[in-house]
């Protein structure tokens, strides 16, 4: 006697609902296009979270540099510096820390950044007379801190590098009478900028330094004048 399958099962000899609506979805147009959407959606959204990471940091990387370039370069045409962290004077401490902060915008550097400038001077020279006397050959120099200052606002963390056992780099030609300015622009760069309130623990944080010499264009050191 032939064996029929039991009405209540399929053709494969089970229940109609198991896999069936999944089957169907999978065979129809539109569950196909489904299936497509939740798979390559989430991969575009990568994609694109990535590139635009990559921008932000590499944007944020040139504002430091251009930051540290032309306040270097502004710094290096001064005869001196007041010791003024107001603004009322274009010279003063306080103005530079000021014309930093608009260059690195839209960088918050007065809240996540900081700036260091250093003097550096002949020791030799003491600092006070680097014109050498005709009668003198121009020499090796010793490079010594006449005076470094920072910013109030520079970050926790933030130290120079240029300290009284390294100056300048070995490969900086400074002679005798040579003066020098450096600064540094340090800042802190948090990557995933868009999900950092739902992603507090975000990996990558790093702090991005850039550090210039420049050559004072009169040749003579930058002076430090206290403030009236």
């Amino acid at each position: 006697m032939k064996r029929t399958p039991d009405a209540k099962l399929g053709r494969r000899g089970r229940p109609p609902g198991a896999g069936g609506a999944l089957e169907r979805l999978w065979r129809s147009e539109r569950g196909s296009v489904t299936i497509e959407f939740v798979v390559i959606v989430p991969l575009m959204l990568l994609v694109l979270l990535g590139f635009t990471e990559l921008y932000l940091y590499m944007r944020t990387v040139s504002i430091v540099e251009h930051t540290a370039f032309t306040l270097a370069d502004s710094i290096g045409q001064m005869q001196q510096v007041i010791d003024d962290n107001t603004t009322s004077n274009s010279n003063n401490l306080g103005s530079i820390w000021n014309a930093a902060a608009v260059l690195a915008m839209p960088n918050a550097l007065q809240a996540k950044g900081g700036v260091i400038v250093t003097s550096v001077c002949d020791q030799s020279t003491a600092c006070t007379t680097p014109i050498l006397p005709p009668s003198q050959t121009w020499g090796a120099g010793t490079a010594q801190i006449a005076w470094q200052r920072k910013a109030p606002w520079t970050a926790s963390g933030m130290t120079s590098f240029v300290t009284k056992t390294s100056v300048l780099p070995k490969t900086w030609p400074f002679r005798s009478g040579d003066s020098a300015v450096v600064v540094e622009v340090f800042y802190s760069y948090t990557p995933f900028a868009m999900t950092a309130p739902f992603w507090t623990n975000a990996p990558g944080k790093q702090t991005i330094y850039q550090r210039v010499y420049v050559r004072q264009r009169d040749g003579q050191p930058l002076l430090l004048k206290a403030a009236s």
